[in-house]
């Protein structure tokens, strides 16, 4: 059994609750590099360069990171596709603005012929990377955003958000037609690449599944969130293989009560100062995985079980956050 395969088995054991607690440590000493339409073979090489050296920390680091060759271009491919100018700056990923600024116009919107559209490119890409890479490798999904999240980006978010009120219908019949464009694109990505990959955001290890950002929850309703966003998750979910990973940035305390009810929900990251995380920890303690930084003050009150993350710019930084993780780990065995 090679070293990804024991590692993959790690996972699998923790999804089914053989294991309580894994540990990654991303070692990154790189200045970070933003792709633009100019500089994609140079932003080729930062990426692959970044995937080679998480193969040379199988042979010294002994955590349980699953090793990958990463997709991700930036929350503007999905929008793009629809007709959405992007913007590339210089010290951040790209992003969309929106093309969208009532309700009249978002009618007039049509779903993009996946073949004919600019989402291929995300496969000429991936398939780039696929021959660089070492043969297994799994590639890290793009950075797939929410049905909800993804027509905020399409719709200016003031008359978005009025619409939520005044034209729920016209809200509805985007995010059904963005639903159905990302269950045809990722259909045909796992039919490409595998159904195993290493998830968006956080990057931890899925046998199947899916994995998307909710990010505008913490700007709604729960009455909203029930009737605007959990259709589109369920029926992610449902197409695929019934297994989800949630990360939210929101600060949307108020929508847990919902969010626990989506089905298949295997792992959830909220990206929320200390306290916060604490508490949803034991809030969704009996109900799906976390994947987080430890916080200063201990999970292991509240029997969370965990993906506990650290970072370094070192081999000895590496060396040190591992041995930390994984004492502190062993509150969870």
């Amino acid at each position: 059994m090679t070293k990804i395969e024991e590692r993959k088995n790690r996972w699998l054991d923790f999804y089914t609750g053989k294991k309580r607690a894994l540990v990654q440590v991303r070692l990154d000493n790189e200045k970070p590099f933003f792709p633009t339409p100019d500089t994609m073979d140079t932003f080729f090489n930062h990426v692959v360069n970044k995937y080679r050296i998480q193969i040379d920390c199988l042979d010294w680091l002994d955590d349980d990171r699953v090793p990958c060759i990463s997709s991700l271009m930036g929350t503007d491919i999905f929008a793009r596709a629809f007709g959405s100018t992007v913007i590339y700056p210089e010290n951040t990923m790209p992003f969309a603005i929106p093309f969208v600024f009532s309700s009249s116009e978002a009618a007039k919107i049509k779903k993009p012929v996946l073949e004919n559209c600019t989402l291929m490119e995300t496969f000429e890409f991936g398939l780039k990377l696929q021959k660089a890479a070492e043969p297994g490798t799994l590639l890290q999904l793009p950075d797939i955003q929410s049905p909800m999240d993804i027509a905020a980006l399409i719709w200016d978010k003031t008359d978005f958000f009025m619409a939520l009120y005044d034209e729920p219908q016209a809200i509805k019949d985007l995010t059904d037609l963005i639903t159905e464009l990302l269950i045809e694109f990722l259909d045909l990505w796992f039919r490409t690449f595998g159904k195993e990959f290493i998830a968006h955001y956080p990057d931890y290890y899925m046998p199947s599944g899916i994995t998307v950002s909710e990010d505008e929850i913490g700007s709604i309703s729960t009455e909203q969130f029930k009737e605007f966003c959990m259709p589109g998750l369920c029926r992610l979910s449902q197409h695929f293989n019934g297994k989800i990973g949630i990360h939210s940035c929101a600060n949307a305390k108020h929508q847990w009560p919902i969010i626990e009810t989506i089905p298949g929900m295997i792992m959830l990251n909220i990206n929320q100062p200390d306290e916060i995380v604490k508490e949803a920890t034991c809030f969704f303690k009996d109900v799906t995985s976390f994947i987080n930084e430890p916080p200063q003050s201990k999970l292991t009150d509240f029997g969370a079980k965990v993906v506990l993350q650290g970072f370094a710019n070192s081999k000895e930084k590496a060396l040190e956050v591992l041995s930390d993780l994984r004492n502190y780990s062993k509150n969870y065995i």
